[in-house]
């Protein structure tokens, strides 16, 4: 199905053989990203993982740069992350359902960073301890 997101075409794909053939045996078609100018200004000319262009340049990154980020010891340290990214989405949800479907993000982004740097830094979440969640907004603004 072709679905036009505001001036962007876009392909939506419903089928599990459909999405077989194009994840697993057309993904060269698909790897390139369009060539944006902050990523070129910001990263070097797109010489990192997320913008660098499919091609040999691009493999040869991501097989140094993958053990790094995957490796289980590193995964096991994102553990607490996952735990701030599900509480997020469970709240998205609660706002959701009580809302009638508004979800206010500015106020869950905001809560989710202070939590992720309280995380970060101390170890515990900011908005598990009283008056830390307010602490750490006053800090963060």
């Amino acid at each position: 199905m072709l679905i036009c997101l505001g001036p962007l075409p876009t392909l939506v794909i419903s089928s599990a053989n459909v999405v077989r053939e194009v994840l697993q045996l057309q993904d060269h078609a698909l790897a390139n990203q369009p060539a944006l100018a902050i990523p070129r200004w910001l990263l070097y000319g797109c010489t990192d993982i997320a913008f660098a262009p499919h091609g040999a340049y691009w493999r040869g990154v991501f097989k140094i740069a993958m053990p790094h980020l995957l490796s289980p010891t590193r995964v096991r340290a994102y553990r607490s992350m996952r735990e701030e990214v599900a509480e997020l989405v469970r709240k998205v949800e609660q706002q959701s359902q009580e809302g009638g479907g508004v979800v206010w993000s500015s106020e869950l982004l905001s809560g989710f960073a202070k939590d992720v740097n309280g995380r970060i830094v101390l170890g515990v979440r900011a908005s598990g301890r009283a008056g830390w969640h307010a602490k750490v907004g006053t800090l963060l603004d």
